[in-house]
């Protein structure tokens, strides 16, 4: 995933949990604007994690990870704004299509006018696989 990121442009930093996660967060030297976390996770879960990201004011991106669909706290993570929920095992090229559609909410631009989106006009979604 790192790879892709980083080829994708993505400036990229990696936390063993959650825990470790809301820390960097704290410590950035630069707001982050998009952040991907499993689901289940030690010591603190992914809601647990989004929550904490919320209270700390990240306006950012969350794409939750699982391995679980169905079985995950969904209508929570709709109500912590996240960007979606991408089940797993996905395929490398599913995660750059969600981050091409992350980057064209972002920019909301089109013919070069101004954002005709707010930043935050991503849909929520939940990517399956066929």
């Amino acid at each position: 995933m790192g790879v892709v990121l980083s080829l994708a442009g993505h400036h990229t930093v990696f936390a063993k949990d959650g825990d470790e996660a809301l820390e960097l967060f704290e410590e950035a030297p630069a707001p982050l604007d998009l952040i991907i976390t499993d689901h289940q996770m030690e010591r603190v879960s992914g809601l647990d994690l989004v929550r904490g990201l919320r209270n700390k004011r990240f306006t950012g991106n969350i794409i939750v990870l699982t391995a679980y669909a169905g079985t995950i706290e969904e209508e929570e993570y709709k109500k912590l704004e996240v960007a979606g929920i991408m089940e797993k095992p996905f395929d490398l090229s599913e995660l750059r299509n969600w981050l091409d559609r992350i980057h064209e909410g972002r920019l909301g631009t089109t013919d070069g006018d101004e954002p005709s989106s707010p930043p935050r006009a991503l849909d929520f979604l939940w990517l399956e696989h066929d």
